[in-house]
Protein backbone atom coordinates (compact mmCIF):
# COMPACT_ATOMS: atom_id res chain seq x y z
CA UNK A 1 0.00 0.00 0.00
CA UNK A 2 3.19 2.34 0.42
CA UNK A 3 3.26 2.38 -3.38
CA UNK A 4 0.02 3.85 -4.03
CA UNK A 5 -0.41 6.06 -1.36
CA UNK A 6 2.76 7.86 -2.32
CA UNK A 7 1.34 7.79 -5.86
CA UNK A 8 -1.96 9.29 -4.71
CA UNK A 9 0.29 11.83 -2.26
CA UNK A 10 2.17 13.07 -6.27
CA UNK A 11 -1.58 13.70 -7.14
CA UNK A 12 -3.71 17.16 -7.02
CA UNK A 13 -6.58 17.72 -4.28
CA UNK A 14 -9.18 17.90 -7.04
CA UNK A 15 -7.86 14.78 -9.26
CA UNK A 16 -8.01 13.25 -5.44
CA UNK A 17 -11.69 14.01 -4.69
CA UNK A 18 -12.97 12.82 -8.43
CA UNK A 19 -10.88 9.63 -7.28
CA UNK A 20 -12.43 9.29 -3.86
CA UNK A 21 -15.54 9.60 -5.34
CA UNK A 22 -15.73 7.21 -8.10
CA UNK A 23 -13.99 4.67 -5.46
CA UNK A 24 -17.41 3.75 -4.16
CA UNK A 25 -15.69 4.00 -0.56
CA UNK A 26 -17.58 4.20 2.64
CA UNK A 27 -18.85 7.52 4.07
CA UNK A 28 -15.77 7.13 6.87
CA UNK A 29 -13.46 5.79 4.71
CA UNK A 30 -13.96 8.68 2.13
CA UNK A 31 -13.42 11.10 5.16
CA UNK A 32 -10.55 9.14 6.28
CA UNK A 33 -8.67 9.64 3.04
CA UNK A 34 -9.55 12.74 2.24
CA UNK A 35 -8.35 14.35 5.74
CA UNK A 36 -5.10 12.10 5.69
CA UNK A 37 -4.39 13.38 1.47
CA UNK A 38 -6.04 16.35 1.07
CA UNK A 39 -6.22 18.40 4.26
CA UNK A 40 -3.25 17.04 5.63
CA UNK A 41 -4.26 16.41 9.06
CA UNK A 42 -2.41 14.15 11.54
CA UNK A 43 -4.21 10.99 12.48
CA UNK A 44 -5.13 11.99 16.43
CA UNK A 45 -6.98 15.18 14.91
CA UNK A 46 -8.39 13.18 12.36
CA UNK A 47 -9.61 10.24 15.10
CA UNK A 48 -11.02 12.58 17.04
CA UNK A 49 -12.97 14.24 14.32
CA UNK A 50 -14.02 10.94 13.56
CA UNK A 51 -14.80 9.57 16.53
CA UNK A 52 -12.88 6.45 16.00
CA UNK A 53 -9.99 4.53 17.31
CA UNK A 54 -6.28 5.04 16.37
CA UNK A 55 -6.29 1.15 14.92
CA UNK A 56 -9.54 1.84 13.52
CA UNK A 57 -7.99 4.54 11.38
CA UNK A 58 -5.66 2.65 10.07
CA UNK A 59 -7.88 -0.49 9.09
CA UNK A 60 -10.17 2.27 7.63
CA UNK A 61 -7.23 3.68 5.37
CA UNK A 62 -6.10 0.46 4.25
CA UNK A 63 -9.46 -0.67 3.46
CA UNK A 64 -9.81 2.27 1.24
CA UNK A 65 -6.88 2.37 -0.20
CA UNK A 66 -7.24 -1.06 -1.36
CA UNK A 67 -10.14 0.18 -3.04
CA UNK A 68 -9.13 3.41 -4.75
CA UNK A 69 -5.66 1.13 -6.19
CA UNK A 70 -8.60 -1.28 -7.62
CA UNK A 71 -10.29 1.38 -9.46
CA UNK A 72 -7.31 2.50 -10.77
CA UNK A 73 -6.43 -1.03 -12.47
CA UNK A 74 -9.97 -0.41 -13.80
CA UNK A 75 -9.50 2.76 -15.15
CA UNK A 76 -6.24 2.00 -17.30
CA UNK A 77 -7.98 -1.13 -18.52
CA UNK A 78 -10.28 1.76 -20.61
Amino acid sequence: MLKIKQYLKNLDNDTLKKLFKISELEDIEYWVLTYGLIQKRMVENTCMKLNISRAYYFILQNKALIKVYFKLKELQKI
